[in-house]
C-alpha cells in the first residue's frame, strides 16, 4: 500500500520524538520520513524529502511556524501544513490556516484528534493524487500531440523537472500479483493497466535502477520498457510508445530483462513478410519452410519488437485471407490478446507455418462441419457473461468443439457482424454505461472491461464512439 511521507518540525525534542512513537502513522498510510528543530533547517529538508505533509509548531526560533508555511508555499512540491499549538497560541492557528494550513491540532495530543485528522489527510491526498493521475494519464495517452506546456505543469506540480540540467526517464513494468518492488523509490507512479504501472522519475534515478536490477532481478517482475534521457517535454509521448513497447520485449527474447530502444532496420522482415505472401499465393511450400525459420531468425537479432511480431501475425492472416477469409477472425488487435495466445514469438511463428500449410493443403479439420442455431445461442450467450475476460474465438472453439471457420460464418450471419467487433462493442458499450453511470477512475473501467492496457482501450473506445473517454464522461455530466 501506498504510504504518504510526514514530517515533523518542533524546537523541542520531546516533542518531536512523542508525536513519531505515540501515532501509528502505518495504520493510518502514513511514515514519517525526517523531522528539524527549528524552521530553517526544516525549510532546507523538505526541499530534498518534498514530504506530502508537514506537523510543524507555531513558535520556533529563528523562523516561525508561520514563516514557514510561508516560505513552504513557494516549494515545486507543496505539502499540506498541520500546524500544532497550545491552547493559549490558537490565535496564532488561525492566522495559519489562512495562511495556507490544512489544519492544526492542540498540545497536548490526543489520539482520536490525531486518528480523525490523519484519516481526512489521507482521502484528500488519495483525492488530489488520483486527479494528478488522471491528468498525467490524459495528457500522455489520450493527447499524445497536445502541449508540452500541460504535461511541464503537471509533472513540476509533483515535484520532477525535464529539462538539460535535471533529465528525465520513464520505466513500465509488468507486473506479476499485487507487490510492487519499485514502491519505495522516488518517482511518479501511474497504474496504466493491468498489472502494469508506469514511472516517472529523473534520469540518474533511472539509471541507478538499472544498475540494481543488474544485480538483482526481482522474482515478480515480467518485463521493464525503459525511455531515454528526456530534456524536453515534447520527447514524452515518442519515449512512452518505446517504453510501453519494450515492457512486453520479454515475449520477444523469452526471458523477463529491462530495455532500452534500439533503431534497428526493418527492412529485412519486412521482405521476409511479402515473400511470404508470394509463397502462400504460390502455394510454396518448401519457401514457406525456409521463410518462417529465416523469420525465427530475425526475432533473435536485437531492435525487434512485439509491435513487429503483431504485425507479421497479422499480415500473414490477411495473405491466408484470401485463401479462406473466415482466418481473419483470428486476428489480434493488441499486444496482450497475442502474449495471451502464445507463450513466445517462436510458438506465434510455428503456428503460423502449420496454419499456412494446413490452409494451402485445405485439411479435413478446415473444412465447414454441421451445428445448430441452439449451440450459437449458447455460445453468444456465453460470450455477453464473459466478455470482460480475455474470450478469443480459439477459446470459443476449444471449449464449444466447433470449428473456428463455421464459428466465424455464424457470427456474421446471426449478428451481422465479426466476433471481433461484436466483442469490441459489448465492451466500448459496457464502458461507456460505466462512464455515464460511476465515479470509477477510467483505468479501472478499462480493466472491468476487459482491457488490460489503458492505451489500447483508449484508441478503440475513440474509434468507436468517436471520443475519448474523458471527452465521453464529460459530455454526459453537463
Amino acid at each position: 500500500m501506498d504510504r504518504y511521507s510526514v514530517f515533523i518540525v518542533d524546537d523541542e525534542s520531546w516533542v518531536v520524538e512523542s508525536l513519531k512513537v505515540s501515532v501509528d502513522w502505518k495504520k493510518y498510510g502514513f511514515e514519517v520520513v525526517g523531522e528539524a528543530y527549528n524552521g530553517l533547517e526544516a525549510l532546507q529538508l523538505m526541499r530534498d524529502l518534498k514530504p506530502d505533509v508537514v506537523f510543524t509548531d507555531i513558535r520556533m526560533p529563528g523562523m516561525s511556524g508561520l514563516e514557514l508555511i510561508k516560505k513552504g508555499s513557494e516549494l515545486p512540491v507543496l505539502p499540506k501544513f498541520v500546524v500544532v499549538s497550545g491552547y493559549a497560541e490558537f490565535a496564532y492557528a488561525q492566522r495559519a490556516l489562512n495562511y495556507g494550513a490544512t489544519a492544526y491540532c492542540l498540545k497536548p495530543y490526543d489520539d482520536e484528534e490525531i486518528s480523525g485528522l490523519l484519516k481526512r489527510l489521507k482521502k484528500t491526498l488519495d483525492m488530489e493524487r488520483d486527479r494528478t493521475e488522471t491528468h498525467l494519464i490524459q495528457l500522455l495517452a489520450e493527447k499524445p500531440g497536445g502541449s508540452p506546456d500541460m504535461i511541464r505543469q503537471a509533472f513540476e506540480h509533483r515535484g520532477l523537472r525535464m529539462d538539460e540540467q535535471q533529465g528525465g526517464g520513464l520505466m513500465v513494468c509488468t507486473l506479476d500479483g499485487e507487490s510492487d518492488p519499485f514502491l519505495s523509490k522516488d518517482a511518479i507512479r501511474i497504474n496504466i493497466g493491468k498489472s502494469k504501472m508506469l514511472y516517472v522519475m529523473t534520469f540518474d534515478q533511472l539509471e541507478h535502477i538499472a544498475q540494481e536490477l543488474a544485480v538483482h532481478w526481482p522474482a515478480e517482475v515480467r518485463g521493464i520498457g525503459v525511455s531515454g534521457r528526456i530534456d524536453h517535454y515534447a520527447k514524452i509521448a515518442e519515449e512512452l510508445e518505446h517504453a510501453n513497447l519494450l515492457v512486453n520485449q520479454y515475449f520477444i527474447t523469452g526471458t523477463p530483462g529491462i530495455y532500452a530502444w534500439s533503431n534497428a532496420s526493418r527492412g529485412p522482415l519486412k521482405e521476409a513478410i511479402k515473400r511470404i505472401g508470394q509463397a502462400i499465393a504460390n502455394q510454396d511450400f518448401n519457401a514457406l519452410n525456409q521463410l518462417y525459420d529465416e523469420v525465427k531468425g530475425l526475432f533473435l537479432q536485437e531492435g525487434y519488437t512485439i509491435k513487429d511480431a503483431l504485425r507479421l501475425y497479422n499480415v500473414t492472416l490477411s495473405f491466408l485471407y484470401i485463401l479462406d477469409e473466415d482466418e481473419q477472425e483470428r486476428m489480434v488487435m493488441s499486444y496482450e490478446q497475442l502474449i495471451d495466445t502464445f507463450e513466445h514469438v517462436t510458438d506465434m511463428i510455428s503456428s503460423l507455418k502449420s496454419l499456412s500449410i494446413k490452409l494451402i493443403r485445405r485439411q479435413p479439420e478446415y473444412e465447414t462441419i454441421e451445428t445448430t442455431n441452439e449451440t450459437f445461442l449458447s455460445i453468444l450467450h456465453d460470450v455477453h457473461e464473459n466478455f470482460r475476460s480475455p474470450i478469443t474465438i480459439q477459446s470459443l472453439t476449444q471449449k464449444y468443439y466447433i470449428n473456428p471457420n463455421y464459428l466465424s460464418q455464424l457470427f456474421k450471419k446471426e449478428v451481422g457482424e465479426t466476433f471481433t467487433s461484436y466483442m469490441t462493442r459489448l465492451r466500448i458499450t459496457s464502458a461507456c454505461g460505466l462512464l455515464e453511470n460511476t465515479n470509477l477512475r477510467i483505468t479501472e473501467i478499462a480493466e472491468k472491461v476487459g482491457y488490460q492496457d489503458y492505451f489500447y482501450f483508449t484508441r478503440m473506445f475513440k474509434k468507436i464512439t468517436g471520443h475519448t473517454p474523458t471527452q465521453f464522461r464529460e459530455q454526459m455530466v453537463r
